[in-house]
């Protein structure tokens, strides 16, 4: 089922006793699990994460009644594969005992888990990454109201924006903040971001064609080539947007352009970024892009570090056109 579907479920507090999560964000993956372990109140839960799986214990777990407690919850967190028949067996255990509850939650971005999803069908959601700030601020605010935080809009976009859009890092730090209300000079008071290299400022240097040696070799910690092209790439379609609706519509609504307000010192900064360009520099800059992820993506023999420097070079060359 879709993400939609499951917060569904939650609303109407009717999750079913077997529940399978996974997918390429851990952090919906964790506060997912936290609400549908919030709708099965049980009385007794078994964890087992990583290499503590072992099957018999997870068994007798669900299979052994307990004078202490009638709804048990198993509670399975994996990066590896489990037996397809230990996976049969719990669920079995779950259908036929409705007090009996099993949560599996796998940690593995790389791949999708087809044998496993049918034989939870269709009790499981696969998560993706968060598509751009506006979801992220959402995820974060969701978070925040779990915490009992009251947070305003610009301290999301804060934290979300200064930990580089990683959702794990920035509602990790909201665990500061619980019960307790945080504006955006609280974020930038007392969170810190553990990346040495942040986008933003590299893409800023860029875009005033100043050197970018030092910046990039730190943005490589946290990008691979590919990943940087295509964040370079969507920059700078955000500001082609902005700079094509103003052609078409006189004003700036950032509301209808990106689904989210940002801080107006921030807004101020994007429409004078977009306006620094010619519709002619996007164009070329598109293309270069688009050429040199393909080139990276298809090119086994490529040496990707000097190719993407190259790439870098050259759109330094049509900025400055």
């Amino acid at each position: 089922m879709y993400k939609k579907e499951l917060q569904t479920l939650l609303d109407k507090g009717s999750i079913p006793n077997f529940f399978f999560l996974y997918g390429s964000d851990n952090f919906q993956i964790e506060l997912y699990t936290d609400f549908i372990k919030e709708k099965y109140q049980v009385d007794e839960t078994l964890k087992l994460f990583f290499e503590e799986y072992n099957f018999s214990l997870a068994s007798d777990f669900l299979s052994t009644a307990s004078l202490f407690s009638e709804k048990k919850l198993l509670e399975i967190k994996t990066a590896k594969k489990i037996p397809i028949k230990d996976l049969k067996f719990l669920i079995e255990l779950c259908k036929n005992h409705k007090d009996n509850f099993f949560l599996l939650e796998f940690y593995d971005e790389s791949s999708k888990q087809s044998e496993i999803e049918k034989i939870f069908s269709p009790h499981f959601v696969r998560f993706f990454k968060a598509n751009g700030t506006k979801e992220g601020i959402e995820l974060l605010s969701i978070k925040a109201k779990q915490l009992n935080i009251q947070i305003t809009h610009n301290a999301l976009f804060t934290l979300f924006t200064n930990f580089d859009e990683n959702l794990y890092l920035a509602a990790s730090e909201l665990n500061k903040f619980k019960d307790l209300k945080v504006d955006e000079t609280a974020i930038k008071q007392y969170c810190y971001s553990l990346n040495t290299g942040s986008f933003e400022s590299f893409f800023e240097k860029i875009l005033k064609k100043q050197d970018f040696k030092s910046e990039l070799e730190k943005i490589l910690d946290n990008f691979n080539e590919i990943t940087l092209i295509n964040s370079l790439y969507n920059s700078f379609y955000r500001l082609f947007k902005i700079a094509l609706y103003v052609k078409i519509n006189g004003k700036i609504d950032f509301k209808e352009l990106l689904g989210y307000t940002p801080p107006s010192q921030v807004g101020q900064n994007l429409s004078a970024q977009a306006f620094s360009l010619k519709i002619e520099q996007y164009k070329e800059i598109f293309t270069l892009l688009l050429k040199s992820e393909y080139e990276l993506k298809t090119d086994s023999k490529l040496m990707k570090k000097e190719f993407l420097i190259s790439t870098l070079l050259k759109l330094i060359r049509i900025l400055k056109s």
